[in-house]
C-alpha cells in the first residue's frame, strides 16, 4: 500500500537524500506511505460483546480445522455486504482520481518526537492508473502535508530532482498543481483483478495478505488494506465483506460512534492487545471507516500463533482497555479530474 510520509520519516527522507548529492549516480525509486489515520473525537466506544453464539463451519482451505465463526459478525458483515452491493457505480477513468476526504485520529507514539500523533481532517487524491501524481492535504494532522499538500508519486526521477533542488536550497518542496511531477509508477487506486466469488475472494485474502501475522489475522487486516483510499467496484466491495464473515476471531462491538458522531456497529478481531475494527452504518450498514482499540480481555488465539505475553501484562505499553489508538472516519468520496480539485 502506498503511504504519504508518517511523522518523523521527512527528516529520514531529507537526510537520504542529502546523502544522494554526493553518492554516485544511480537509478532511483523514491518510496512514498499512505499513512493510516483516523478522526477523533476520542469517544472510543466500549468493547461491549455482540452476540456471542457460535457455529462451526468448514475452512475449506485445508490448512487447519474447522474453526468457530461468530454469528452476530457473520450478521454484520452479511448485511454489510448488501449494503456495499447496493452502491452507486462512480466508474472512474484511468486519468481520473479518486479523492477521499476522512476525519482522523493516531494516537502518540512511544516518542512523541518521532510520532507525534495526529488529529484533524485529511483530504487525498488517488491517481487511478497509478501513473499521475497523486496529493494528500491535512489540516491539523501532524505528518501529512498541510496548505498545499505533498505529492504521492513513487518512482518519479523528476519529482526527486525537485526534492534535491529544495534541500540545497534549505526549503521544503514546493507542490505547483500546475506541474505535477512525472512518471509516477504507484499502485492503482482502482482495485481490480478481483475473484467473483466468496470462497474465491476468502483465498484470495489469505493468499495475498502481506504481512508477519497469523493468517487468520492477516486476512482480516487485508480488508482494511484493501479498501483503504481504494476505488473498489460495488460488486467486489460486497464480495469483501462476505469473505470476511468467514474469517475467524472476527466479533461484534455493538453502540460504537465514529469520529463524526454517526452510529454504528463494528466488526473486529483482536490480536496482541489491539483491536482491529471495521465500522459500518447502525442503520443502513454501509461503510463508515475504521479503527484500533486496546483490548485486554480478548481469550482468542488464532491458529499457527507462537505463545505471546498476556495482554493484561502490557498495560504500560498500550494503555488502558478500550483506549483508542487510532480511527478513520471517511467523510466523502468522489472522483476528481485532477489532484488538488474539490468535487462539486
Amino acid at each position: 500500500m502506498r503511504r504519504d510520509l508518517p511523522a518523523g520519516r521527512h527528516e529520514a527522507r531529507r537526510a537520504h537524500l542529502m546523502s544522494e548529492l554526493s553518492a554516485p549516480r544511480r537509478s532511483f525509486r523514491s518510496r512514498a506511505y499512505r499513512r493510516r489515520v483516523v478522526f477523533g473525537g476520542l469517544a472510543a466506544g466500549g468493547l461491549a460483546a455482540g452476540v456471542a453464539v457460535a457455529v462451526v463451519v468448514p475452512a475449506g482451505s485445508g490448512h487447519r480445522a474447522p474453526a468457530l465463526v461468530n454469528v452476530g459478525a457473520t450478521e454484520v458483515l452479511t448485511r454489510a455486504s448488501r449494503a456495499a452491493a447496493a452502491r452507486p457505480d462512480l466508474r472512474p477513468r484511468p486519468d481520473q482520481f479518486l479523492y477521499v476526504e476522512s476525519r482522523v485520529y493516531q494516537r502518540p507514539g512511544p516518542d512523541p518526537k518521532v510520532e507525534p500523533g495526529q488529529a484533524g481532517v485529511r483530504r487525498a487524491w488517488q491517481s487511478i492508473d497509478g501513473r499521475r501524481a497523486g496529493l494528500v492535504r491535512g489540516s491539523g494532522v501532524s505528518g501529512v502535508g498541510g496548505g498545499a499538500g505533498s505529492w504521492l508519486c513513487t518512482g518519479s526521477e523528476a519529482l526527486r530532482r525537485r526534492e534535491i533542488a529544495a534541500i540545497r536550497k534549505g526549503r521544503d518542496l514546493r507542490v505547483d498543481l500546475a506541474h505535477p511531477p512525472t512518471g509516477c509508477r504507484d499502485e492503482p487506486a482502482r482495485l481490480s483483478g478481483m475473484p467473483t466469488g466468496v470462497e474465491g475472494m476468502r483465498r484470495w485474502l489469505y493468499e495475498r495478505s502481506r504481512g508477519s501475522n497469523p493468517p487468520d489475522v492477516q486476512a482480516f487486516v487485508t480488508v482494511g488494506d484493501s479498501i483503504r483510499e481504494r476505488y473498489v467496484e460495488p460488486r467486489t466491495l460486497s464480495l469483501l465483506f462476505a469473505a470476511a464473515a468467514r474469517v475467524p476471531g472476527v466479533t461484534v462491538t455493538r453502540g460504537v460512534t465514529d469520529m463524526v458522531g454517526r452510529k454504528g456497529v463494528a466488526v473486529g478481531q483482536t490480536w496482541q492487545g489491539v483491536r482491529h475494527e471495521l465500522v459500518f452504518d447502525a442503520r443502513t450498514y454501509a461503510y463508515l471507516g475504521e479503527r484500533e482499540v486496546v483490548d485486554l480481555r480478548s481469550t482468542w488465539r488464532p491458529a499457527g500463533a507462537s505463545p505471546s505475553p498476556s495482554p493484561s501484562g502490557r498495560v504500560g505499553a498500550l494503555g488502558e482497555h478500550g483506549a483508542l489508538v487510532y480511527a478513520s472516519a471517511e467523510v466523502r468520496v468522489a472522483v476528481t479530474d485532477r489532484a488538488g480539485q474539490l468535487p462539486r
